[in-house]
């Protein structure tokens, strides 16, 4: 006996739930965001991608809604004859809200992919996993371009997506396309939690906050469930539209996973919960320390500037920046970027030296979290002595 389809009563108390949840989630990520860097005008490539993530949610339950109450041009056979004009109009209509479905499902995965991707990447700043990354950000961007064009290509002509009778029968099942966007997005996900799964083994933290992590891996591990079985039940019950409750819980688990680890911030100045690595160490290796010293010559002007960090009473690094000297030419101009690393505008010569900052060290907090980095995050002396250029040494 076959499943039987959710009713529009079903599909909108879990599709609105599950969406309120994440709409209060992105939200919350957003003002986190703005309390790291500072400003909304500081956002980054990745909030404003969020952001447009969040319209397209809005889009697709929407869709969602509107499809689980309206027929489509998939049909039983012989069912065509016994339509009215009145049916075949509301089943066009339905066809043409498909579309509308599967393509704001396919844009919200794959930007929430993009977002989850970025947050790898500030990571592994420090790790040997960037590369994998990036190969695995080319390989997400490929499926997207491959899932496009079996989208467009597998009815022809496009319009008999929703006409009736249908052209071809992947105008109304989709099987192709599915079969293609099932094999991208899932083969990706399955990257990235490889990638994931290395960085929570060895994730120096407390038990309270292992098992936060655990968790998100646990979510992560769901939302290829979904994905599975979205296409199973879209596959084996074609004529139901169970297969969209699995599209809910997919797309809703993935923008928590993307969103939720940007939230530590905020969670952190509400519950004054301290770092989520404590200070001194760091959260996918043993503690270790650095020390750069940088040497310069050009110009003539002399200068001695350092970094270091005090404890605000919400845990907050508070950044004082002390000049020891400073002494300036006709000829010679230097600037500090005050939301960003140290720039010297000035044709100089160094010499670096860092100290070793102890096996497995892994990104900064300020890496993590995608701003400026923050006071206290390595200790940095640079100085320019007057000279003239002499190139890299």
């Amino acid at each position: 006996m076959g499943l039987s389809s959710p009713t529009p009563q079903q599909l909108a108390v879990e599709s609105w739930t599950m969406y309120s949840i994440g709409m209060a989630i992105i939200l919350l990520r957003m003002y986190s965001r703005k309390l790291v860097l500072g400003s909304w005008k500081n956002f980054q490539l990745e909030d404003y991608i969020m952001m447009l993530d969040a319209c397209i949610y809005t889009i697709l339950m929407a869709a969602i809604n509107v499809s689980g109450r309206t027929a489509t041009n998939l049909l039983e056979p012989g069912q065509l004859e016994t339509l009215t004009p009145e049916d075949i109009e509301t089943r066009i209509y339905g066809s043409k809200i498909v579309i509308l479905l599967e393509q704001a499902m396919l844009i919200t995965t794959w930007l929430t992919k993009a977002c989850m991707l970025l947050l790898y990447h500030r990571l592994s700043q420090r790790l040997p996993h960037r590369r994998i990354i990036h190969a695995i950000a080319a390989y997400v961007v490929l499926g997207f371009i491959g899932v496009e064009l079996a989208w467009f290509l597998s009815c022809r002509p496009f319009n008999g997506y929703w006409a009736l009778p249908v052209p071809d029968p992947q105008c109304a099942t989709y099987q192709h396309y599915s079969i293609t966007q099932a094999t991208f997005n899932i083969s990706s996900d399955l990257m990235m939690l490889a990638v994931g799964l290395p960085l929570l083994l060895k994730a120096k933290v407390d038990l309270r906050k292992k098992a936060l992590l655990v968790g998100m891996f646990g979510l992560g591990v769901f939302v290829v469930l979904a994905a599975v079985l979205n296409k199973y039940f879209n596959f084996s019950n074609p004529l139901t539209t169970v297969y969209m409750l699995w599209y809910i819980r997919e797309s809703s688990t993935a923008i928590y996973i993307a969103n939720i680890p940007l939230l530590w911030p905020l969670v952190r100045r509400t519950f004054k919960a301290g770092r989520f690595a404590e200070p001194g160490s760091n959260s996918y290796g043993t503690a270790g320390q650095s020390h750069k010293r940088v040497t310069g010559v050009g110009g003539s002007a002399s200068h001695e500037m350092s970094t270091r960090r005090s404890r605000g009473k919400a845990g907050e690094s508070v950044l004082d920046r002390s000049w020891v000297s400073h002494s300036q030419s006709a000829g010679s101009e230097e600037r500090i970027v005050h939301d960003g690393p140290l720039e010297i505008d000035k044709r100089v010569s160094f010499t670096i030296e860092e100290g070793e900052r102890g096996e497995g060290e892994g990104a900064t907090e300020a890496e993590r979290y995608g701003r400026p980095p923050a006071p206290g995050e390595g200790e940095y002396k640079a100085s320019v002595v007057s000279g003239l250029p002499r190139g890299m040494v």
